[in-house]
């Protein structure tokens, strides 16, 4: 059995969502989609759904499962815009409910805003889609819900690893914990060295280099500059929670966690017709 990765980058947000294809079906999935949204303008656009749909009516391939990694907090999820078109079955971690409590609360929405999955995700389950098995890995440490997905030989990492000249994902969100995330990593390095990696956020180490989000556990191992070369735990948590402290909020983060418990699903237009974002205002990063 054999699988096909097409990845497609979005540019504003350093987000590489996957589509993950059964060659012997025709079947695939989609990992970690994209809606965009302007932060700055207000703007939104459908073009990394379109690109996306473009590749599947393309290929003709049946799409059959939407996968998060995470309620994300630096871009607005395409999941749900890709279903409305494309149909197929829409998955999360089990642990959203906790996380979606916590943003319900400080945005003040009500009990019935809408978590339209169809499927809540826990260690242990898999998936099927044609030939091919999903394992689903719980992998926290970035937040809680947070997952990742083992196709073949190939491991969909959300927002663990990054690039190996890039390290590793924050733990301050979502009740994130920089040693949950160490044990996370471990049992992803301990994979087979050539175990084919993805990740979820790519940045250009600072513009230095072309995006990139394909790697592996060899080269993770050898070369990650916070958990590679044989860093200890307590050395990587003691740099993770210094770098988490002087980073800056992700600029779509309070507009992204309301829509983001819901597959990215938006308000209904208010009464002048325009759709309105709720914005909590001096919110504490450990709040969410």
């Amino acid at each position: 059995m054999t699988i096909s990765v097409q990845t497609f980058y979005d540019q504003r947000s350093g987000t590489a969502t996957h589509v993950v294809t059964c060659a012997a079906s025709g079947s695939c999935v989609v990992i970690d989609p994209v809606f965009d949204l302007d932060p700055k303008s207000g703007r939104t656009s459908r073009a990394p759904v379109d690109r996306i749909v473009d590749f599947i009516r393309a290929e003709k391939l049946s799409l059959e499962w939407l996968l998060e990694t995470h309620v994300h907090h630096d871009h607005i999820s395409g999941a749900l815009a890709l279903r409305e078109t494309l149909g197929g079955r829409l998955a999360i971690g089990k642990r959203v409910v906790e996380v979606a409590e916590v943003i319900r609360q400080v945005y003040a929405l009500p009990q019935t805003h809408a978590r339209p999955f169809d499927r809540l995700l826990d260690e242990g389950d898999s998936l099927g889609f044609g030939e091919e098995t999903i394992e689903v890995w719980a992998t926290p440490g970035h937040t809680i819900d947070h997952l990742s997905y083992r196709i073949a030989d190939t491991i969909f990492l959300g927002d663990t690893l990054f690039m190996p000249d890039s390290g590793t994902a924050r733990c301050d969100f979502h009740r994130g914990d920089a040693r949950m995330l160490h044990s996370s990593i471990r049992r992803i390095l301990d994979q087979p060295e050539e175990t084919r990696l993805f990740v979820c956020h790519d940045y250009g180490a600072e513009g230095s280099r072309p995006p990139a989000w394909a790697t592996t556990v060899g080269a993770q191992r050898a070369e990650n500059i916070h958990v590679g070369k044989g860093r200890t735990e307590a050395e990587f948590i003691a740099l993770r929670q210094e770098r988490d402290a002087g980073l800056e909020m992700p600029a779509l983060l309070l507009a992204s966690l309301p829509l983001n418990i819901a597959a990215g699903r938006f308000p209904e237009p208010a009464s002048n017709g325009r759709v309105i974002l709720p914005m909590p205002l001096d919110v504490p990063v450990s709040a969410l």
